[in-house]
């Protein structure tokens, strides 16, 4: 009998070996205040690339609508980086956040390796408009109001009235 004295026994080992299972997406992504002016960098993306020269150069593009109507890239050759910039004023009431898909793609193509595929790579970047509260704004420039010299303490004088760039219905407390 196993385990008993003079019976059978054995050992072993036994090795588990763990591994991450890609089940993360990369999410890249910009956050920016909505006070960015136009026409000024944003934010950078990079696309890696081991060649060397002429022939690591590459060339970006943002290949969707909405993100080719309110912002712009150009390559900065020097760092290899792609350089985001915005068209249009951000607005964070409007809209709080944008997708850019954005393509990279080597400039100098030799047809001796055309057939290697591809030399280009697509990915998403989300940019985050941040919030900047905005003060309210007086209805009027300037109010004058009258109040005898003899009013109770507490005596209403006036009213003035305000609206909140940042509330949807505009009311300032």
């Amino acid at each position: 009998m196993a385990g008993s004295v003079g019976g059978l026994s054995g050992s072993t080992t036994i090795n588990i070996t763990l591994t991450d299972v890609n089940d993360n997406p990369v999410q890249i992504c910009i956050i920016q205040q909505s006070s960015a002016q136009v026409g000024k960098a944003v934010g950078k993306i990079k696309a890696n690339d081991d060649d060397l020269g002429i022939n690591g150069e590459m060339a970006y593009r943002i290949t969707n609508e909405e993100g080719a109507l309110m912002f712009d890239i150009s390559a900065d050759s020097d760092k290899r980086e792609g350089v985001i910039s915005l068209k249009k004023p951000l607005d964070y009431e409007k809209k709080k956040a944008y997708s850019l898909s954005i393509e990279g793609v080597n400039t100098h193509l030799d047809p001796r390796f055309s057939h290697l595929g591809p030399f280009k790579d697509t990915t998403t970047l989300k940019i985050i408009v941040g919030d900047v509260d905005e003060a309210p704004v007086f209805t009027m420039d300037y109010y004058i109001m009258d109040v005898y010299e003899n009013a109770p303490a507490g005596t209403d004088v006036g009213m003035v009235t305000a609206q909140d760039p940042d509330n949807a219905r505009g009311k300032v407390r």
